[in-house]
């Protein structure tokens, strides 16, 4: 019995050691390995978002010198949100408003691309409603099934026969000869395509362009994957202020998604990193200012990595942490095991077939023969004694039989052997 527990004992410490080891290679596998690979979908190159995957990268490379990064330029925000759903990639940046942000989690939000309708400044337009059915332009290079912009124009019953694309070297033109009512145009705040815009209406007409408030909160109430955006004065322009007040409308966030596979801490390191060199990336890279961490609450339609949403709610759990975690688990598990397998043992020793029993049963007869054989049989019977005695003998020198077991076959066999005796007198 004893040699029976410290073999269960031994095995539970092993299942406990192998389970620690496999959670080791499948959460933490860098510690096997001399680098850690994340790829990531950056878009196009040249793009906000290829440029800032770019200056991150190095400074994940002074960081954590054993996690790499490898960047992969796609064609188009679209192209690389397709690739990530098929699984070719760890990040991406892509945006809310395409099904690939809601495969994963989102690591921090990189910026927003607002929409925005600019009249001429002596237009006498103020809301949409006063644009139905005039001449409305969109930028060339806009898609033509970009979603943002398919969401504002069908929710204003705008039909695409009263949109007409226009280069950027002509807005100015077309604004100062009338030749359009409203000028439609998406793209973040700051450097970019609305402010470029912005900057040749004011060059050709010598006044900034107005801007038209949108229904956010009827759209994004029907598009809860869109969100109401307040645009500050001077964000487009700074002289003259352009737009000269705060304009509210519609917009669509860009954010990195990491894939749900991804390890809790890998993507809490990154939004760790992310969110603490925003600043220093924002000094050669200004589109890095606007970063920002997500919410965490459970309500909205795009969630949070959970390892993102656990360094910025404060839960993370460090490493040492985190093995100590699976280690309690692993010994409460093997501590089950090894109370089954004694239970087991148990169970198995009280139904199997009792070898010793099975021994003994030949002692009734033999007592019976003992009183009855012929006298020339007794030599065989105390021949079989003796090969008994020394079967019983050798278990109970290995403990698998009790003393007080033993003790009492002992005593049938001295009767029997007396019992032959008194014959052989007799006779």
């Amino acid at each position: 019995m004893p040699r029976t527990i410290k073999a269960l004992a031994i095995s539970g410490l092993l299942i406990v050691a192998l389970g620690a080891a496999a959670v080791a290679w499948i959460w933490y596998p860098w510690v096997f390995s001399p680098h850690y690979t994340i790829h990531v979908a950056t878009g196009p190159i040249g793009s906000a978002g290829q440029k800032f995957n770019a200056a991150f990268k190095r400074e994940m490379a002074d960081e954590h010198p054993r996690v790499r990064l490898a960047l992969e330029e796609s064609g188009s925000l679209q192209q690389s949100a397709e690739d990530f759903q098929r699984g070719k990639y760890d990040l991406a940046v892509v945006r809310s408003d395409h099904p690939a942000a809601a495969s994963g989690g989102t690591i921090v939000i990189l910026r927003r691309i607002a929409l925005v309708i600019m009249v001429p400044a002596n237009s006498r337009a103020t809301s949409m409603a006063d644009l139905v059915g005039k001449k409305i332009a969109v930028l060339e290079g806009t898609p033509d099934d970009d979603p943002l912009l398919r969401t504002v124009t069908d929710f204003y019953s705008i039909r695409s026969s009263e949109i007409e694309r226009i280069a950027l070297a002509d807005l100015g033109a077309a604004f100062k000869n009338k030749r359009l009512a409203a000028l439609i145009a998406t793209g973040s705040t700051g450097p970019g395509v609305v402010a470029d815009a912005v900057k040749a209406i004011v060059k050709a007409t010598g006044k900034a362009p107005r801007f038209i408030d949108l229904g956010t909160q009827e759209i994004t109430a029907q598009n809860p994957l869109y969100e109401e955006m307040t645009v500050l004065p001077g964000a487009f322009l700074a002289a003259p202020a352009v737009p000269a007040e705060e304009l509210t409308t519609v917009a669509v966030a860009v954010r990195l998604v990491a894939k749900n596979s991804m390890l809790n801490d890998v993507a809490g390191e990154i939004t760790r990193l992310l969110l603490s060199t925003r600043a220093k990336l924002a000094a050669s890279l200004p589109q890095a200012g606007q970063v920002e961490a997500p919410e965490t609450d459970k309500k909205g339609v795009l969630r949070a990595h959970p390892g993102a949403a656990a360094y910025l709610d404060g839960t993370q759990e460090s490493l040492f942490d985190q093995v100590m975690t699976q280690l309690f688990n692993f010994s409460i598990i093997g501590g089950v095991v090894g109370s089954l397998a004694l239970w087991l043992s148990g169970f198995w020793r009280k139904h199997r077939p009792d070898e010793i029993q099975k021994n003994l049963a030949r002692l009734p007869a033999m007592m019976r023969e003992a009183k009855s054989a012929p006298l020339d049989q007794l030599g065989a019977i105390e021949d079989e004694l003796d090969v008994l005695s020394g079967w019983l003998l050798e278990r109970f020198v290995h403990e698998k039989i009790a003393p007080d077991r033993i003790n009492g076959v002992a005593v049938i066999i001295s009767h029997i052997r007396l019992l032959i005796e008194r014959r052989r007198k007799s006779a």
